[in-house]
């Protein structure tokens, strides 16, 4: 079978600063993607990278490498950009000092996020809950100003008789972009909902 680091087509360097390393003294405690963590996995936390990358970690150091796959989030301390399970520091030859100067090379990354959650964002795609109301004529109207707008609105009525009015589909490259137009048609972009959004591609 073919290596991670055989199916990628594009790896390039895209983060340099420092790894550190995490472990959790609570037996069964879970990463942020669900998983049960692993001091003897070969994984890592990561600020924003889709659960389920494969990255390519280098000690600038030694030269060495290793891969890890992303479970989990952080860290949270400026200058370190990835939080390495205790053998993967072991690995990468810095557990002892604590922390390394690395570059990172994403390997792999899925099209569908690995999480056993449905928070946003974990499944790559958003969805923006942007009105309900019982007034039929202000739903349609909203609906085709944002469908001028290019959206992809989505209008359904709810158990209680209201017209609720959605964005769907938001991949997350898009995130910001449909943020401001929503906010250019003068809805008050602090007050909408956002959601995480059913992956579309699972559905061709």
């Amino acid at each position: 079978m073919a290596s991670l680091s055989a199916l990628s087509l594009c790896a390039e360097a895209v983060e340099a600063g420092y790894a550190s390393w995490y472990t959790s003294d609570t037996p069964g405690a879970l990463t942020a993607n669900g998983d049960v963590f692993d001091p003897n996995s070969m994984s890592a936390a990561h600020k924003t990278m889709k659960f389920g990358t494969r990255v390519q970690v280098t000690n600038r150091l030694t030269g060495k490498s290793i891969e890890v796959r992303i479970n989990d989030r952080g860290p949270y301390v400026d200058g370190r950009i990835i939080d390495l399970t205790p053998r993967a520091a072991t690995e990468l030859g810095m557990k002892e000092e604590g922390i390394a100067p690395v570059t990172l090379t994403v390997l792999y990354e899925p099209q569908v996020p690995e999480s056993k959650y449905n928070r946003p964002g974990d499944t790559g795609w958003y969805k923006y809950q942007i009105l309900s109301t019982n007034n039929v004529d202000n739903a349609m109207s909203l609906y085709a100003q944002l469908a001028q707008a290019g959206l992809r609105p989505y209008a359904e009525m709810t158990d209680g008789g209201l017209v609720r009015i959605t964005v769907r589909w938001v991949p997350k490259v898009r995130r910001d972009q449909t943020k401001q137009t929503l906010g250019s048609l003068g809805i008050d972009t602090s007050k909408i909902l956002e959601l995480s959004e059913e992956n579309p591609l699972l559905y061709k």
